[in-house]
């Protein structure tokens, strides 16, 4: 067999290996539920409803504005004991100075959480994180020239896709990261390449050459 052919089979074992973990991961997610009693999920929930309702205006968190009682349904929904009582909400700060109660939560999770239907909305996340990120792992097997950063980049990218869903479901924030990270060392690497002749880069700690 010649050496072109034994990569190409291996890179073909190390996609399909990438795959099997992927199809794994939406089978476990696709069982997910919302409401598992965690107190981040329900603000980052919230943060993502405030954008379905007022477009950026959902970045004001005051929580005057759950008018329509929609934080305090989903914490009857895990059992909060005072659900009822806005002033005890999990996750909101006091502000002195503006005397309002708000969540200081970065923006960015409830705003791609906001971009599926209420509801719904915490496993299409995960699996389209997932995806993607399964994508730059096969981008970065199929850039590998050699045996070895083949089988690094195939170790890597199966260990990326399953952190995805442990620890990533540790936090809602953690999915929308991993991709962003991805994303980031795929543009470093590419961006160190030279515009001609041969080098070494790094995409997630492992060498392709």
């Amino acid at each position: 067999m010649r050496r072109d052919d034994a990569m190409h089979y291996l890179k073909v074992v190390c996609g399909v290996a990438c795959f099997l973990i992927l199809a794994s991961n939406v089978w476990s997610m696709s069982r997910w539920s919302e409401a598992r009693g965690v107190y981040d999920d329900v603000c980052y929930l919230r943060q993502a409803h405030l954008f379905q309702r007022f477009g950026l205006g959902g970045l004001d968190t005051d929580i005057s504005r759950d008018d329509d009682r929609y934080l305090s349904a989903k914490l009857k929904e895990i059992g909060f004991p005072t659900w009822s009582d806005a002033a005890t909400a999990p996750c909101h700060t006091p502000m002195v100075a503006t005397k309002k109660l708000v969540m200081q939560y970065p923006p960015g999770t409830g705003l791609v959480l906001a971009l599926f239907p209420q509801g719904f909305q915490v496993i299409p996340l995960y699996v389209l994180a997932t995806v993607i990120v399964f994508g730059f792992a096969l981008l970065a097997v199929f850039y590998a020239r050699s045996r070895s950063s083949i089988l690094l980049t195939g170790a890597f990218g199966c260990l990326a896709i399953y952190l995805m869903i442990n620890p990533a479901k540790a936090s809602y924030s953690i999915a929308p990261t991993m991709v962003v990270c991805v994303l980031a060392g795929y543009l470093t690497a590419r961006c160190s390449l030279p515009s001609g002749g041969s080098t070494v880069c790094s995409w997630r700690g492992s060498s392709v050459s």
